[in-house]
């Protein structure tokens, strides 16, 4: 994958890229997933596919898919080694755990000016306030278990001895809270019209609807970069 990226950071769309995962791309170029939802590409629950599978599923041309990905003005981003438990952690920690929380207090106070504000409009997001603070709580609580009690277990295994399966159960019930996770993210997608800002929204509206976006975007990357990257060397 890095040798892909830096292909791509010299504007060659590497055809490495067709292999990796949505999630991996997500997490590697931000604002991916406004190009998956451009190709009408779902990627919420489709994070461990390939680009190469999921566009021959839905008849698109993954070379046309990847070189927008790579014409993207802030990416690609290297990602750290995951060899390296403890880097690899810290960086969920500031990239993804800190920005939720900031991120999700803004949410909620912009949720609740336009609901309102043009709560009369008929596609008003009636309920997306509640729904931000909802996933606040769940969001909060499950990262406050990974920060108190997994992620410690695992700076201490991975220093101390050979890395074992004794975190199994918990990293178990992680994944079916990131499936809980997954379903508040099509909540948000139903409420905003999957982040569709209707014609003459003022631009309070727009911003939401943006920030919304990059919520959606993180908390994917989020997710795959656990489930798929970090939490595999501990099962």
């Amino acid at each position: 994958m890095q040798n892909a990226l830096n292909e791509a950071k010299k504007g060659v769309v590497p055809t490495a890229l067709l292999d990796q995962p949505l999630g991996s791309l997500i997490a590697c170029f931000p604002g991916a997933t406004l190009v998956f939802r451009q190709h009408r590409v779902g990627f919420c629950c489709h994070a461990d596919q390939t680009l190469s599978d999921v566009a021959k599923r839905k008849q698109l041309d993954p070379h046309v898919i990847a070189a927008e990905l790579c014409q993207l003005p802030k990416g690609p981003l290297n990602l750290p080694d995951v060899s390296d438990v403890a880097g690899f952690i810290n960086f969920i920690l500031s990239r993804y755990h800190d920005v939720h929380r900031d991120e999700l207090v803004e949410l909620i106070a912009l949720a609740r000016e336009i609901e309102i504000v043009h709560g009369d409009h008929p596609d008003a997001p009636v309920g997306l306030a509640d729904a931000f603070i909802e996933m606040a709580d769940q969001l909060d609580m499950h990262m406050m278990k990974e920060e108190n009690v997994l992620f410690p277990a695992m700076r201490e295994m991975s220093m101390n001895m050979p890395i074992s399966n004794a975190l199994a159960m918990p990293i178990h019930c992680m994944r079916e809270e990131h499936d809980d996770h997954s379903q508040a993210i099509h909540r948000l997608q139903k409420l905003t019209n999957n982040c569709t800002v209707p014609d003459g929204a003022c631009s309070s509206w727009h911003r939401l609807y943006s920030s919304t976006s990059k919520l959606i975007e993180d908390l994917v990357a989020h997710m795959y970069l656990e489930n798929s990257v970090l939490f595999p060397r501990f099962e």
